[in-house]
């Protein structure tokens, strides 16, 4: 038996069950298309030829073809519901839990050995074949041979300008992170296309363009077509940006935040993507935190969080996302689920604490700056009382985080589960990292002894790196890898002992301290606001 399984990969002596290999999902899937892909290209054979300025309809043969479903494993856990009980009953056994001791790297260490269900990957099936494409976006993603909803993890709220500028260094990296499906608003637009809207149309026709050439980078036609759709896309999302009736129309949103997915994956030009995020921002702040009401608006808030908040960080600036309306606005996001998700209240409470720092970061560099001591000081303390009430949050946050863990410890979790509760633990070690920095330069009293928390953070984030993680988590990793080091590497500045120091001379040496630390974060984008 164990013979013929080798050979016979659809016959299993108990039960069907997703492959663990991906060659041999790959062979199934080569199976199963074989005489779809002989069919298509008969047909291509018949069909009279494209314009020579425009790319062919190309049909792909078996090897080259789209799989049907993507890959259970990075499909987000939102898209389907999952049965704990089914899960509960096909587990191995309680998992065991972690002393306190060493529970920092065992709840983001272990990996799943097994996929979901096939009853689980029959819902998923179910949510994505209920979305209803308009037969023009057929012949559209037919033309192109990509799916828009493969480029659904671009819309994620850790694509920042830092992956851009990464992806700027390294563009092989875009292709760790098409097909990896979450909840998005990317979800709606194939039922919306060809409705009559030319700014919404031709903007989806460039982004698959450009999908299209960079998965084919030696045909000379996708790219060529690529940028003359993306000129007239830019053309006549102006138009419609110039009519203030169609300014609160959630699809010209939509197309404003598409363009910022062509320059993610152009990934030529920060500027361009900046821009495209600012557009985006004057569109949502124009429609104010209840303008969002529909599901469709609820996903296009969702898609514009990450992106606001690091425009915020690098222009050195408050982001309008921290504003109470909106941070009720995302609050009522939050779906109680299993599994983490983008809109588990865990990771929107994770987020809203990243969501303050920019415009407390502005806070303190204005505080330093100011002439008058006593206005400076006041300012100072007023911002550290902040800051402590966002570090216990944290921490408080961080509790609820091993609580998840520690509650679903007798569960199987799906992979995708393991690559959110490695991007949870991570944003909040690194926003300890940072508040507590944050405070020591407010309180030089207190410095020491927060440095010494902060370095032991920081190695434990550098410990990470050892852990196996997905393909496509360097978006988040490179980030708090980056900060760890950088709290490594200025340990000894931080730990400066300054008790024969006048209170002048301190005030000095912490601006020092924090200013330098400050641009260590950003070293690859000195935009306004940084010099």
């Amino acid at each position: 038996m164990a013979a013929a399984a080798k050979n016979f990969h659809f016959i299993v002596s108990d039960g069907a069950k997703v492959p663990q290999d991906a060659s041999t999902r790959t062979l199934i899937r080569k199976q199963a298309m074989k005489d779809i892909g002989i069919s298509r290209r008969k047909r291509a054979a018949r069909a009279p030829k494209a314009k020579v300025d425009e790319p062919a309809a190309v049909v792909a043969d078996a090897s080259n073809e789209l799989p049907a479903v993507v890959d259970i494993d990075v499909i987000d856990p939102q898209l389907y519901e999952l049965d704990d009980v089914l899960l509960s009953a096909e587990s191995t056994g309680p998992a065991s839990i972690a002393s306190d001791e060493s529970w920092q790297l065992s709840v983001v260490s272990s990996r799943s050995s097994s996929s979901p269900s096939s009853d689980e990957e029959e819902q998923s099936r179910s949510l994505l074949s209920s979305i209803n494409p308009s037969t023009e976006y057929q012949k559209l993603r037919t033309k192109y041979r990509f799916d828009l909803m493969d480029l659904s993890f671009l819309t994620s709220f850790n694509i920042s300008q830092v992956a851009v500028w990464t992806m700027q260094q390294q563009p092989e990296l875009l292709e760790t992170l098409l097909g990896h499906r979450i909840c998005s608003y990317l979800h709606y637009v194939p039922q919306r296309y060809g409705q009559g809207k030319k700014f919404f149309d031709a903007t989806v026709d460039c982004v698959l363009a450009k999908a299209s050439s960079r998965m084919r980078p030696d045909e000379a036609g996708p790219a060529m077509a690529a940028t003359r759709l993306y000129a007239k896309a830019l053309r006549e999302v102006q138009t419609a940006i110039s009519n203030k009736k169609q300014c609160d129309d959630a699809d010209l949103l939509c197309a404003v935040q598409l363009l910022s997915c062509y320059e993610i994956m152009d990934s030529k030009n920060l500027s361009a993507f900046s821009n495209h995020v600012s557009g985006s921002a004057q569109l949502v702040r124009n429609r104010s935190a209840t303008g969002f009401n529909s599901e469709y608006e609820r996903l296009l808030f969702l898609g514009h969080v990450g992106a606001a908040y690091s425009e915020a960080f690098f222009q050195n600036r408050a982001s309008h996302l921290a504003q109470p309306e909106w941070m009720k606005l995302y609050d009522s996001l939050s779906e109680e689920s299993t599994w983490l998700t983008d809109t588990h209240p865990l990771m929107i409470r994770v987020r809203k604490i990243m969501i303050y720092f920019p415009g407390i970061l502005a806070e303190i560099d204005t505080a330093f700056d100011d002439t008058d001591d006593c206005t400076a000081t006041y300012k100072l303390f007023e911002i550290e009382l902040r800051l402590r009430s966002i570090h216990q949050d944290t921490k408080n946050t961080l509790e609820e985080y091993k609580a998840h863990v520690l509650r679903t410890s007798m569960m199987r979790p799906p992979q995708c589960e393991m690559h959110k509760r490695r991007e949870a633990f991570g944003s909040i070690m690194e926003g300890l990292c940072v508040c507590k920095r944050m405070i020591a330069a407010m309180c030089d009293s207190d410095r020491p002894q927060l440095e010494l928390e902060t370095q032991s953070i920081a190695q434990l984030i550098l410990d990470l790196r050892n852990q196996q993680d997905a393909n496509h988590s360097w978006v988040f990793t490179n980030v708090e890898y980056g900060v760890a080091q950088l709290v490594i590497d200025t340990r000894d500045a931080w730990l400066e002992d300054t008790t024969t120091f006048t209170l002048a001379e301190k005030r000095v040496a912490s601006k020092e301290r924090w200013l330098a630390f400050k641009r260590g974060m950003t070293p690859h984008a000195p935009l306004a606001g940084w010099d």
